[in-house]
């Protein structure tokens, strides 16, 4: 396999995902009405927002540094897809383009979990965390537990 050397964040796969991402997202929004500037406002944030902090953290000094921005990315993600879910669910975005976005999304997001645990490894084996740190870590499964409301 012939892998070559990052030497930009616009070079990863990652990146490119989600740069292509937003350019399709401000595309498909041009058309929102006057009632809905505010969401085209919030999603164009976000779905930026998730370059600028890849960006940001790629090029910063630590590797923390870098896992904290990429895990901003993910938040940003999953925001971007909660307003795209709004659009559709409000008559602005038809299902297929949600879709489609839908799926970027998540062909995104798991090309930066696996940068994120990749990171963390590097971190972790270069002794660089700080001891005794709890680690971060979501799974799909702690999201599923009922949750009790008794007092």
């Amino acid at each position: 396999m012939n892998e070559r050397k990052v030497e930009r964040v616009e070079d990863m796969r990652v990146f490119q995902i989600f740069y292509q991402l937003a350019l399709e997202i401000e595309k498909a929004t041009r058309s929102f009405g006057a009632d809905f500037r505010w969401l085209r406002g919030q999603v164009l944030r976000s779905s930026e927002s998730v370059c600028s902090n890849m960006t940001e953290g790629f090029y910063s000094q630590y590797s923390t540094e870098y896992l904290q921005a990429l895990y901003r990315c993910r938040r940003e993600a999953r925001e971007t897809v909660l307003h795209l879910r709004y659009a559709r669910d409000t008559g602005n975005l038809s299902d297929t383009v949600f879709t489609q976005f839908e799926l970027q999304s998540e062909d995104g997001l798991q090309q930066l979990s696996g940068l994120l645990a990749s990171i963390d490894r590097k971190i972790q084996d270069r002794g660089k965390a700080k001891p005794g740190a709890p680690l971060v870590k979501e799974t799909e499964s702690e999201y599923l537990q009922p949750i009790n409301h008794q007092p």
